[in-house]
Parts: C-alpha cells; structure tokens; sequence
C-alpha cells in the first residue's frame, strides 16, 4: 500500500482525529474539566504541608494540626476522585471515538475502486484496522489526555513556586532550555521511528496474509523453509526499527531522571545556605520541604513523558497511514436518479472505440473494441488466455471506470454511458458470475442473499432462485437454508458452488448477466449440469458469456474473438468455422477434445442458444 502523499504536521493530524472525538465531547469535556481538580489538589497540598512545618508545629497548635491533618486528607480524596472521573470519561470518549473509527475504516474499505486492490497487500490493509488503530486506542487511553493534566499540574506547581520563592524557582529551573531542547529533539527522532516501525509492520503483515492465503501450495513445493526465511528477513526491518526507539525511549527517559535529580541537588546546594541566614533572607524547613515536593511533582511527570511521547508519536504516525487510506477516493454510492433512470434499460449495449488499461504507465489490454449486444442477445467473448476477455467483462460491470472510449446503455429514447452510472446502482441490473466462486463461511442462505434484507425477509424467493438453478435438491439435503458451508465453500463440491454463485444472480434478476468462465473449473460431467442451470439463468436477459471452452458457446447468437485485447473475428460458430480463421484454429488445438455441451436444439429463446 502506498504511504502518505505528504507530510501532515502533528496539529493537522489532532484535527483529523477531532472528527470522531466530536461526537463524544460531553464525556470529553466532563473529563477535561477534572484535570483543573486535580492540579489544584496537587499545588494545594505542599503549602498545607509547608504551613504545618513553619507555623503549627513551632506553636505547638494542636487544633490547626489537626484542621491541617482533616484538610489534607480531604484534598487526597477530591484528587483520588476527580482523576478517577477523569480517567473514566476520557477513556470512555476514546473506546467510542475507536470504535467509529474502526467501523469508517471498513465502511470506507467497502467503497473502494477494484483498482485500489489491484496493487495493495491484504495484509497491509489489516494492519490499518488492526494494529493502526490499536495504536491510537492505547494513545487515547493513556497518551494525549494524561499529557494534557500533566501540563496542567506542571503549570499550578510553576504558579505556587514563584508565589513562594521566585528567585529558588528560578535556580531550581535553571536548566529548563536544555530540558525543552531535547524533548523537541526526540520527539522528532521518535516520530522518524514510530512511522518507519508501522510500515515494516504493514509490510510484515501483508506477507503473512499472502502465504497463509497460499499456504497449500507452499506445502506442496515445499517452499515452507523460504517463506520462513522471507518473514524473518521482513521482521528484521521491524525490530531494527523498534530497537532504536527503545534506546531513545531509554536514553530519554535516564536524561529526565538526570535532570530531575541534578535540580533538587541545585535547590539544597542553594537553599541549605539560606537556612541558617538571617531574615529576610532565610528559607525556613517548610519553604524547602515544599520546593523539595513541587520539584519532584513537577519531573515524575516529565520522566514519563518520554514513554508517553514514544506512544503518541506511535498514534501520530499511525493516524497518518490511516489518513492516507481514508484519502483513497471511492466509487460513488448508489444513486436514486440513476436506478430510474436504468429502470427503462432494456439490457442493450453499444461499445464504441474501448480503451482500457489497469494502470497509468501500464499496457493497453483492450484497444479499439466496437461490440453492440441486442437485448436478449446471448454474445459470447473467447480468446487465449490474456486476450482481454475477463477485462471486457471487469469494464462493463463497473469495476473499473477509467477507460476511453463509448459504453451506452440503452435507455428507452436516451443513451446512457456507462462511466456516468454510479457502480453501485449498475451493479443491480448488470452482474457477473465469476469462476473463481467465493463463498462465506456462512450459510446457505446469507450466500445467496449476502445479507440483502428484502431476500432475507422473504426464504421463498431464496428457495425459487435455487430451484430455478437446481440447486435446491441437495441444499434440502443438506439441511436447508441454515447449512453451513465451510470457509470458502469447502463442503461444498466445485459444481455446487458454481451453482449457489447462480442462485445470487437468479435471485435478483439482473437485465444483464456475464459469465466469466463459469464453467472452467468443473469436470465435464458437473459441466452438463452447470450448463442446465445456466439455460435456466440467461432466459429474458442479455448475456455475455466469457469462456475457454468453446463447446459451451457454439449457440451463441454471436461469437467475438479476441486477440492482444482487439476484436480479431466476429459471427456465429457456424460462420467463422467456414471462415477458417482463429476461431476455427482454437477449436480444432484441443478445444475439441472436451466434452461436448449437452445437445439443446436452437430456438428463440437465450436459453436454447448456449
């Protein structure tokens, strides 16, 4: 998957993350209210401390002790509760805020372009929703907000100090520059870090998905031992890259510890000998207790922040990637105004002068078709493998729209090109029936109506699409409409896949149907009844069929061969057997020697002709 088109800046990136914070801004700001409660009780506390020390224990004023001692306690309390709260609803608005994040994710994966698939790792796109975003979850949780009360606290304890002692303050402080000029400088370095972590991770990802997908043919090559070496190879990068941020997490973390140490030793070094001074220069044992306190209140949560800026600079970098998916334009949603207007859409088709590759800099594979089919008529596309036939067929259902050239729908009086029809609204008039069947992990039932409410509603019309395709015999048989499949099918055989794949199609009677090699991967017999369900399917609609064996379209109404992604003959088989042409050749280099289609006499009907 391609990174980020642009570096987007730490500010930018905290308003990209506002958009699914908004909605839960109550809880949201309810707990960033509590930070200004709790930085009161921590400034509080050191002076409560500092009064008992300098007044009431040299007075030996017992009641102020103890109206002291009750004090304090109740200043522990209201801090134990408000960052309680504060935790709470913080994490609250984080757990929703990445649950809406995650659901866009998938929602906007969904609308993705079929071209966007073409070049990017399943794996990588996994990582996206997975390992991406479990990063910013943790960052939420404990990162940004913590960060924020941190600052907070640090502020009051700043205010209490110079209202007790500027000068002291300023002592103790003294080397603060050099504190901000790291912080800036390794939170540069573990940006640098955090993303090129995330990206090996991505790659990584991406490569395990692959083999385990391929993990049979591995297997049988026994390329096990390489596909190994290649992972921990990929992994290397990974823990090269995490290695250097744990050392500038550790090294980060000792400079804060350092620093913290080496201020507290500049404030007694400088107020021990004010101590015994005279006034009003003396610093009294509270004063000092309390400088002693605010110090180490003002560096726990600096020595920290190196963990908690290692977290956050992990979610910026990961916010980034997922930003650069989300900017991954998508096909535009179903369109009301378009479904009338392919409501009039007799399933007719004119190609004029069509163009297409899959990537920019890429190859032509179809150049210059000029193809019309008539409503009803049954066309098939045949060719050598890489001809262009399964591209044609990926253009007109919409799966690609950049192409060059005319696709016009014939829509009562008007045309309608093809690229103007929103892919989504196409799709419920023109399908395809592809030959690598896929199936889910579901059952019978979801795999014909894939979650289509109307056909869920309504069990008969799922159970007239399969017997229409003869498939309901052995679902029946199988124990009904609530059948699991398998992952993939895998209880299935090949032929009754292929044939569940006919039942989606049946059940929602598309204007134009496209077989794209339907039958290649079934054994001749299964083919026979492969072949009735299809007669069964093309009736009243248009049809384009794409095959390899050419015994399954001799009754086309018309066949167009293709070569190097150009029309090289076009006629019925009748014709271009008599033309000796390529056709002619295909059929008679192995063609021939399958299985003939069972013998159906021509008629008017689509059916009759396949």
């Amino acid at each position: 998957m391609s990174e980020k088109k642009r570096e987007r800046g730490s500010w930018e990136l905290m308003r990209i993350l506002w958009r699914w914070l908004r909605p839960e801004r109550g809880w949201l700001f309810f707990g960033l209210a509590m930070i200004p409660v709790v930085a009161f009780t921590v400034a509080a506390r050191p002076l409560m401390l500092k009064e008992a020390i300098d007044v009431a224990i040299p007075a030996k004023d017992l009641d102020a002790l103890r109206v002291l001692g009750l004090s304090f306690l109740g200043l522990v309390a209201l801090e134990f509760a408000s960052f309680a709260a504060q935790v709470y609803t913080l994490q609250l608005a984080g757990n929703m805020a990445i649950f809406a994040l995650r659901r866009d994710i998938f929602a906007h994966v969904l609308r993705l372009p079929a071209r966007f698939f073409d070049t990017r790792p399943i794996g990588n796109l996994l990582s996206r929703s997975t390992s991406d975003v479990e990063a910013l979850n943790e960052t939420l949780g404990f990162g940004v907000f913590t960060i924020l009360t941190d600052v907070v606290v640090i502020a009051s304890v700043l205010v209490s100090m110079f209202a007790l002692d500027a000068k002291i303050t300023l002592i103790s402080l003294s080397i603060a520059p050099l504190l901000f000029v790291l912080i800036r400088w390794f939170a540069a370095a573990l940006r640098r870090l955090s993303l090129e972590i995330r990206r090996a991770q991505g790659v990584q990802t991406g490569f395990l998905a692959e083999q385990l997908a391929g993990i049979s043919v591995l297997q049988l090559f026994g390329r096990e031992k390489a596909a190994h070496d290649e992972y921990a190879e990929l992994g290397r990068r990974y823990l090269s890259a995490t290695k250097l941020s744990n050392i500038y997490d550790a090294l980060l973390f000792a400079l804060m510890d350092g620093i913290s140490a080496f201020c507290v030793a500049l404030l007694l070094y400088f107020g021990a000998s004010q101590v015994t001074g005279e006034a009003p220069s003396l610093l009294t044992v509270g004063l000092l207790s309390a400088f002693v306190q605010y110090l180490q209140r003002i560096f726990v949560p600096i020595s920290e922040f190196s963990g908690k800026l290692a977290t956050i600079q992990r979610a910026l970098a990961a916010l980034d990637r997922i930003q650069g998916l989300l900017e991954e334009p998508t096909e535009p949603p179903p369109s009301e105004a378009d479904a009338e207007t392919l409501a009039a859409w007799d399933g007719g088709m004119q190609i004029r002068d069509l163009r297409f590759r899959y990537r920019e800099e890429g190859p032509e594979v179809l150049r210059g078709i000029d193809l019309d089919v008539a409503p009803g008529e049954v066309v098939a596309i045949v060719g050598r493998t890489g001809s262009g036939k399964s591209s044609l067929g990926r253009v007109l259902t919409g799966l690609y729209t950049n192409y060059a050239g005319q696709i016009s729908l014939s829509c009562g009086v008007q045309s309608v090109e093809l690229a103007s029809v929103s892919p989504a609204t196409l799709r419920r008039e023109l399908l395809m029936v592809q030959q690598d069947v896929f199936l889910f992990d579901d059952s019978a039932g979801f795999n014909v109506s894939l979650g289509d409410a109307e056909l869920e509603a309504d069990p008969e019309r799922i159970w007239e699409a399969l017997e229409r395709v003869q498939a309901r015999r052995f679902i029946e048989e199988r124990g009904g409409l609530d059948f699991a499949v398998g992952e993939r099918g895998k209880a299935l055989s090949a032929g009754e896949q292929q044939l569940l794949a006919f039942a989606r199609v049946a059940a929602r009677a598309p204007k134009f149907l496209i077989l794209d090699e339907a039958t290649a991967s079934v054994d001749s017999l299964t083919e026979q009844r492969v072949q009735a369900a299809i007669e069964r399917l093309l009736e009243g609609r248009s049809v384009l069929v794409i095959a390899h064996r050419l015994s399954t379209v001799r009754h086309a109404d018309k066949i167009v061969v293709l070569r190097d992604g150009e029309i090289a003959e076009m006629g019925n088989h009748a014709e271009l057997m008599a033309a000796e042409g390529i056709y002619a050749e295909l059929y008679r280099s192995g063609f021939e020697e399958e299985a003939p289609a069972p013998s159906v006499p021509p008629a008017s009907r689509p059916s009759d002709r396949l």
